[in-house]
């Protein structure tokens, strides 16, 4: 199988240009923060408002990969995200080249990422993972067709078990309705 360092399949950026270390101007800007990406693939839409400018490379962008660089590491593949919302500090934005599938990249780094992270930040307080351990991973490369396959299978697993969180937590709430409801026919609800 032949194998491809990271820098060379893909276009790798690590943020620093956060609210409070750029100039300011009179238009909002939005900011995005490592804790707004979580496992699973799961983004919190919830954005810090600023004046400050910031630098258009940082914009996130559909097919972008977000790596969380401090831990814990998280890969997160953008399939939809709001237009010209700026990356924040301790952010990764990982852009696949022509030859390698956005979905199936960011399958392969959600598997080693952890580990390079361990391996990058051995002794340290807060573990992180710098430029030279992320430009040097190792990349499987398959033919496209195999890539296009893999990574569509575990962006769909990841879609598959959010959609169970959720069917999860409205049972949930469906069965305490059903339970305060029965409480309330049967009389429940009187305090005298």
């Amino acid at each position: 199988m032949e194998y491809r360092k990271l820098y060379e399949v893909a276009e790798t950026k690590f943020c620093a240009n956060s609210p409070g270390r750029v100039k300011t101007q009179n238009i909002s800007t939005f900011w995005t923060a490592p804790s707004n990406f979580l496992k699973n693939n799961t983004v919190s839409n919830t954005f810090t408002q600023s004046n400050c400018v910031g630098d258009d490379c940082f914009i996130i962008k559909t097919g972008d990969i977000i790596i969380k660089r401090i831990e814990p590491t998280f890969v997160n593949y953008i399939d939809t995200f709001p237009h010209g919302i700026y990356a924040g500090n301790n952010l990764i934005i990982v852009t696949a080249r022509q030859n390698i599938y956005p979905k199936y990249l960011a399958m392969i780094l959600n598997e080693i990422i952890a580990t390079a992270t361990s391996v990058s930040s051995y002794g340290a307080v807060m573990k992180s993972i710098g430029r030279s351990e992320l430009d040097n991973l190792k990349i499987p490369l398959l033919d496209y067709t195999k890539q296009i396959l893999l990574g569509n299978l575990w962006y769909e697993n990841i879609e598959l078990e959010k959609l169970k969180v959720r069917l999860a937590e409205r049972e949930q709430i469906k069965n305490s309705i059903l339970i305060k409801q029965y409480i309330k026919s049967c009389g429940g609800n009187n305090n005298g």
